[in-house]
């Protein structure tokens, strides 16, 4: 899985040769086929194994605020793609297009990360059209870390204007201590 998460950083999923991991991973092309059947196989376990990277536990101060918590998420998002910007797109918009089961990774994906961010802002049992709408601002966010440039645009000041625009969507959250 390390070596196929590693080469998402330098092509799309769909563009791993099987016969480059196997000779990376100093195996046999047929061991590799016997713990994964088919190439497809293989391509949802490595994107199964990076979406759980990226759902890793944030460092996030245990007694922060809600509003605390989504502004450390923001930053901690933007850093995160800004880092793995390569092996990001290889991963979500890679993906596009390919195997149902890896879009369907890619999916659960996105729903735990709604779910851990209702739990952050204290809004765990929220409606499904607050799901869908924080669903909708993540893919926002997600653009957003893409195109961000921090030459142009200092984290900061990018941060704080994601925060505003979360609070403005989402203004039921409870109001800081």
């Amino acid at each position: 899985m390390e070596i196929g998460v590693g080469l998402l950083s330098t092509r799309p999923i769909h563009e791993l040769a099987l016969d480059e991991v196997a000779a990376e991973a100093g195996i046999s092309r047929s061991l590799l086929f016997h713990y994964f059947p088919t190439k497809s196989d293989y391509y949802v376990a490595v994107v199964r194994s990076a979406a759980e990277r990226l759902l890793r536990p944030p460092r996030e101060p245990a007694a922060a605020t809600p509003q605390g918590r989504v502004r450390a998420m923001v930053v901690g998002y933007l850093r995160l793609v800004s880092r793995s910007r390569d092996a990001y797109v290889a991963l979500v918009r890679g993906a596009a297009g390919a195997d149902p089961r890896v879009l369907a990774v890619l999916d659960e994906l996105r729903d735990a990360l709604v779910r851990r961010w209702l739990v952050a802002t204290e809004q765990p049992d929220s409606s499904a059209l607050t799901r869908l709408l924080l669903r909708g601002w993540l893919a926002g966010l997600e653009e957003v870390a893409l195109a961000w440039d921090p030459d142009e645009v200092d984290l900061d000041t990018l941060a704080d204007a994601l925060v505003r625009s979360f609070d403005a969507r989402f203004p039921a959250l409870p109001a800081p201590a």
